[in-house]
């Protein structure tokens, strides 16, 4: 049966948008379960800027990715209920929150430091070309898939790295 989202031409985009998004964190998701890394691939992009700053507010961090309050509030609650970050009251204003890395985010980094480049590379793969329009692509993109999951790309090539 033909894809009728395909078929809707640009009034499918967003939807078509939602459902790669859902299939690509399913699939990050089945990677991380496979390497033993005990991860939400939704929280990628909070654990990721306090990475990146060593320490971050909820305000830094939503400035960062432009997230809602509470959807970084709820990613920071899980990320800390997995021990992976913590924090510390700021000395001046007592409001305010500075969310870092524990031993555990640290060593749970670097885990996944050669997993990240390889999904990088894959997801570039898969996202580079010349295509007529954006619609265009994620068929490309789409079908791709089809022929070989993400999780498969990326664990291929995760063993041809270690």
């Amino acid at each position: 049966m033909k894809d009728k989202l395909q078929q809707y031409g640009e009034l499918g985009l967003g939807s078509r948008l939602k459902r790669l998004s859902d299939h690509m964190m399913k699939e990050i998701q089945l990677v991380y379960n496979t390497c033993n890394i005990d991860f939400d691939p939704y929280l990628f992009p909070i654990f990721k800027v306090i990475i990146d700053q060593q320490l971050a507010t909820t305000t830094e961090i939503q400035e960062a990715i432009q997230y809602t309050q509470p959807a970084i509030t709820q990613a920071l609650k899980k990320l800390a209920d997995k021990k992976l970050v913590t924090y510390k009251t700021d000395n001046v204003d007592k409001r305010k929150k500075q969310f870092g890395l524990t031993k555990k985010g640290k060593e749970t980094h670097q885990r996944m430091i050669p997993l990240w480049k390889v999904m990088d590379e894959q997801v570039k793969w898969l996202t580079e070309g010349s295509a007529v329009s954006l619609t265009h692509h994620l068929t490309f993109i789409e079908d791709q898939l089809k022929e070989k999951s993400l999780s498969q790309r990326i664990l291929e090539n995760l063993n041809n790295i270690q």
